[in-house]
């Protein structure tokens, strides 16, 4: 389905409050004029968080024009691999220089950027274990052609890993640190996400030792917002898209003890990864929310309230069976360093996700 300028208007007024809350993060943290005259070079443009870093910076852009300040120039990657929807949106930014591109062909570009952001990667567990090797090849062939290209112009570099790094750590390292080394299964169903992740941060980490390339790893977690697509098949989508159609709610049976998580609503996450650009070191910084940590059936009772659908608990794919066990995050490092401060609490980013979603979801998921 492509996006019409009716739609585009429409999700443009949801994006609102988050793009208002993304910015005021910026402007508390001393960040809103780290873009004016830059130019940014973006992978993922067409992901959930890549479509959220630019409505962000048309925001700033419209800010930059009041004061008679230059505006920030985006070119933008993406292979449309699993967003070609996202287009059209990405269409309506007249400060993006749009590339269809698959980075497993290698990139060239005599255009000299100030920041490279490399976000693309397939994130959803359903979808990267159809896509193995291409998973592996964003992140780890991509991440070095990224990084051959912020060492060739001198720019800022920001990687973005996963909370999947830590695997389940156990609960004296709840919350988890930065400092935490989790024991990641090589051989597994979900290991072409995590272990290629994890090279990526190696990769900075030898780029910025070996070249002195200013590089940052932020370890993402899970996050959620209006735009995520309804066949993410990851949990916030699937209980809007139950709601929209009024089916039973397929949940992963995982015994008596589910796992949980902290839920991060998107705004926090993008303010928090786009502090790491301008801020951060080398990192890594966790990015997501450190409170409170719930489990599905908690969540799905947060959410849903009296329009609850009813759960009925399946059989877990091995993707899903081997998941860890708990995320949660401590983010005493991203507050320290990048003045990271998460604005939006849970309860707000999950209102907005469903006031969004339960208007452009069909239920048919």
């Amino acid at each position: 389905m492509v996006v019409g300028e009716n739609e585009a208007q429409m999700n443009r007024t949801y994006f609102q409050d988050d793009v208002h809350d993304i910015i005021t993060m910026l402007t508390k943290a001393g960040a809103l004029d780290a873009f004016s005259d830059k130019k940014l070079l973006l992978t993922g443009a067409g992901g959930f968080l890549g479509r959220w870093v630019l409505r962000t910076i048309d925001a700033l852009n419209d800010a930059y024009s009041q004061i008679g300040v230059k505006p920030c120039s985006v070119m933008a990657l993406d292979s449309v691999a699993t967003e070609a929807e996202a287009m059209e949106e990405i269409r309506h930014f007249d400060f993006v220089d749009f590339v269809h591109h698959d980075l497993r062909k290698g990139f060239a570009c005599g255009e000299k950027f100030d920041y490279v952001m490399h976000l693309a990667g397939i994130a959803s567990p359903h979808w990267y274990q159809k896509f193995p090797l291409e998973t592996i090849d964003v992140a780890v062939n991509g991440s070095r052609l990224m990084l051959e290209k912020a060492k060739e112009d001198g720019a800022k570099y920001l990687f973005t890993s996963s909370s999947e790094v830590y695997a389940t750590p156990p609960p004296e390292s709840i919350p988890t640190p930065e400092h935490y080394i989790g024991a990641v299964d090589s051989l597994g169903p979900r290991s072409c996400y995590d272990i290629s992740k994890l090279m990526g941060e190696t990769l900075a980490y030898t780029y910025a030792r070996q070249f002195d390339v200013d590089a940052t790893v932020v370890r993402i977690f899970n996050s959620f917002g209006a735009g995520m697509k309804e066949a993410d098949h990851r949990i916030l989508p699937r209980i809007a898209s139950a709601m929209k159609s009024g089916k039973e709610l397929r949940v992963f049976d995982r015994g008596e003890n589910p796992p949980t998580r902290t839920y991060c609503p998107v705004a926090n996450t993008v303010a928090g990864v786009l502090l790491a650009l301008v801020h951060g070191k080398l990192g890594p910084y966790n990015i997501g929310a450190d409170k409170p940590e719930i489990s599905v059936a908690d969540l799905v009772r947060r959410v849903a309230g009296g329009s609850a659908p009813r759960v009925i608990h399946v059989e877990s794919p091995a993707v899903y069976a081997s998941e860890p066990q708990r995320r949660c995050p401590d983010i005493t490092r991203a507050r320290t360093e990048l003045g990271y401060e998460p604005r939006v609490k849970l309860d707000d980013g999950l209102r907005r996700f469903f006031a969004w979603a339960l208007d452009v979801y069909t239920g048919e998921q």
